[in-house]
């Protein structure tokens, strides 16, 4: 074999891998890259929202808010809800993660979920979990993952919840298992 003929074959396979090596670069192959910055961020902040009476609805507080300008979804970093009941008082739940789709329909709170009732409603109540969605406008909840309730002297666990905030009324819906302690 001539020695140009093999200096030549070398130089084109090297000019075929650097062009397409520059259109890759030019064309990722995940377009997911382009869309995953967020539109807006919020830190450290508060937002109370209003219902159509213009009372106050719920207040969120957190570290950070992030928009996803492709779904229009929020996601939130260890969010804390302020829920009022009929009577103004106050149903505080947190969470590590929470997600808010598009339409805002409803709210998921994810990993480490606790809602603990106002502390002037008695008796006092605790719900724990790891899944837990919010239906604010009904001032309602529900899950289908394992949740425990506690009040004094009771802890109640199940799987699945119900609960009417307006009400003070929780429901466990399946596996429900009571230990009670009377107090003396």
């Amino acid at each position: 074999m001539n020695w140009r003929l093999a200096l030549t074959l070398l130089l084109l396979l090297g000019a075929i891998a650097s062009g397409w090596s520059v259109w890759r670069m030019a064309h990722p192959a995940d377009e997911q890259v382009l869309t995953t910055r967020p539109d807006y961020v919020l830190r450290d902040f508060e937002i109370t929202a209003l219902d159509r009476q213009g009372r106050e609805s719920f207040t969120l507080r957190g570290p950070m808010l992030q928009r996803d300008p492709a779904d229009r979804a929020m996601r939130l970093d260890t969010p804390r809800f302020l829920v009022p009941d009929r009577l103004g008082r106050y149903w505080d739940v947190r969470a590590q993660r929470g997600f808010v789709p598009a339409d805002g329909s409803q709210l998921e709170l994810r990993g480490e979920v606790v809602a603990d009732s106002p502390p002037d409603a008695p008796p006092p109540t605790r719900i724990t979990t790891d899944w837990l969605a919010l239906d604010l406008e009904r001032n309602r909840a529900n899950s289908t993952a394992a949740v425990t309730v506690t009040r004094p002297g009771l802890t109640m666990r199940g799987i699945g919840l119900e609960a009417d905030f307006n009400r003070q009324q929780v429901s466990l819906l399946s596996q429900v298992r009571t230990h009670y302690v009377p107090h003396d």
